[in-house]
């Protein structure tokens, strides 16, 4: 199948997850396309690469359908349900210059049936999401990077390990050739009434003061079990414990330190909830003028005797 290269392009730029916007397109061409579904109207997958006028280049995956002579892009329904009838067999594709192999995760209960109803994600920016049956969640990767996405990466570790606080994996889909080799997409459980976390740290703070810090103090618990998990088997080379040299120590000491400072610095002068730690923003002020060339001395009355009110000393007693 080919595409007229201009319409190619301007319909690439014409949408949200496509990352280039403001910079020059010198051409386009399809590295290679896939037929997903072979009866019409067929559905396709193809790899489209973008050069820019500095020479640098991106590869994108479009989804299109070919109803005869006619092209329509991303826009279908029937691609989603095409993709997970795919990986509910776990088929391997031919392209022109590669494959792509779908995979599924064993008793995933988003694949034991057809979906009936299927929805886009219209707010996000980078990917494309399709949710079914409000049961599970479709995502199709756009810009594609070299490798294993690290989101499937992470899900494939966490639900392999049993990890009960991420939606788990269903399956994923990559390319592999000569081009390159990619992951396109993936599937996992779709969180019914998930909330977005900044929006309900934005309410309850103000709202419900003792059940945000309930839920902040749940939230280290899991994320501490979380890198636990993370840690524990050294067979796997991606998450095997690492020994972090001096440098690596002082650099990450180094980063929390200014990070530290940057939110005294940006503190309110005439907020009265700020009183406990009154003068801690004068006290990074002068930290940040002597430009790290000395430690300048916290004064015995804001000297703090836990995390809470003191975080950089402890952080570096702990050697974190």
């Amino acid at each position: 199948m080919s595409f007229d290269e201009r319409a190619l392009i301007d319909h690439l730029m014409q949408q949200r997850w496509y990352g280039a916007k403001s910079r020059g397109v010198a051409h386009a061409q399809v590295l290679d396309s896939v037929i997903v579904r072979a009866t019409e109207p067929r559905l396709a997958l193809a790899l489209v690469e973008m050069v820019y006028e500095t020479g640098a280049h991106d590869i994108y995956q479009l989804l299109y359908a070919l109803r005869g002579n006619e092209v329509e892009i991303d826009d279908d329904i029937a691609l989603a349900r095409e993709l997970v009838r795919t990986l509910r067999t776990g088929a391997t594709l031919h392209g022109g210059e590669g494959t792509v192999q779908f995979h599924s995760v064993a008793d995933f209960a988003g694949l034991g049936r057809e979906p009936v109803e299927i929805r886009w994600v219209g707010a996000e920016q980078s990917n494309t999401s399709v949710i079914l049956d409000d049961e599970a969640i479709l995502k199709v990767f756009r810009r594609l990077e070299p490798g294993v996405n690290p989101e499937l990466e992470m899900l494939r570790f966490l639900t392999g390990h049993g990890f009960a606080n991420s939606p788990p994996l269903g399956g994923w889909w990559a390319y592999s050739g000569g081009l390159l080799g990619a992951t396109l997409g993936i599937l996992q459980a779709f969180v019914r009434g998930g909330l977005d976390g900044w929006e309900l740290a934005l309410d309850e703070i103000v709202a419900a003061p003792d059940q945000f810090l309930a839920r902040l103090r749940r939230l280290g618990e899991v994320t501490g079990e979380m890198h636990s998990l993370l840690a524990s088997d050294p067979n796997d080379p991606a998450f095997s414990v690492e020994t972090p040299s001096v440098e690596t120590l002082g650099l990450l000491t180094a980063t929390v330190d200014e990070e530290i400072e940057r939110v005294f610095l940006e503190l309110s002068d005439d907020d009265e909830a700020l009183a406990p730690i009154a003068g801690r923003k004068a006290v990074a002020a002068r930290r940040r003028e002597d430009n790290g060339k000395s430690r300048v001395p916290v004064p015995p009355e804001l000297r703090a005797h836990d995390c809470q009110r003191e975080v950089a000393p402890c952080v570096r007693d702990r050697s974190y």
